[in-house]
């Protein structure tokens, strides 16, 4: 079943074909096909029959201003944060501005630790 994530970025543990088990980020907005029990338990909203899913470019994070374009080559910057990980900080918080107010409220950010440290030296 298809849910959309609106309440904030949240660690999902999803199987995939083969059964191998890993963790994936889900973005505010973000739509994802999960067992309904786990969607409801998350706290996601039911999708719409007619509702996408959002579509990514796998070269290039999806920019729409060129404050976004500078986040991204922002985060890049960072030593030990790499294009990967610089896309996942985005589809959680689209805008540095978001990132710096979960951080200023003392927020678990849905990163591993040593990114966490980055950022928080960063943007505090």
């Amino acid at each position: 079943m298809k849910f959309k994530n609106v309440n904030k970025p949240e660690k999902v543990r999803i199987f995939d074909d083969s059964g191998v088990c890993r963790w994936l980020t889900v973005g505010v907005g973000d739509i994802i096909d999960l067992p309904e029990e786990y969607g409801v338990m998350l706290g996601f909203e039911k999708v719409k029959e007619d509702e996408k899913p959002k579509t990514e470019d796998k070269d290039e994070p999806k920019t729409d201003n060129l404050e976004d374009k500078g986040f991204f080559d922002e985060l890049t910057s960072i030593k030990g944060i790499g294009k990967k990980t610089a896309e996942d900080i985005i589809k959680a918080y689209a805008t540095k501005a978001l990132l710096i107010k979960e951080i200023k409220k003392k927020k678990d950010l849905p990163f591993r630790d040593d990114v966490v440290k980055k950022l928080i030296k960063k943007y505090k």
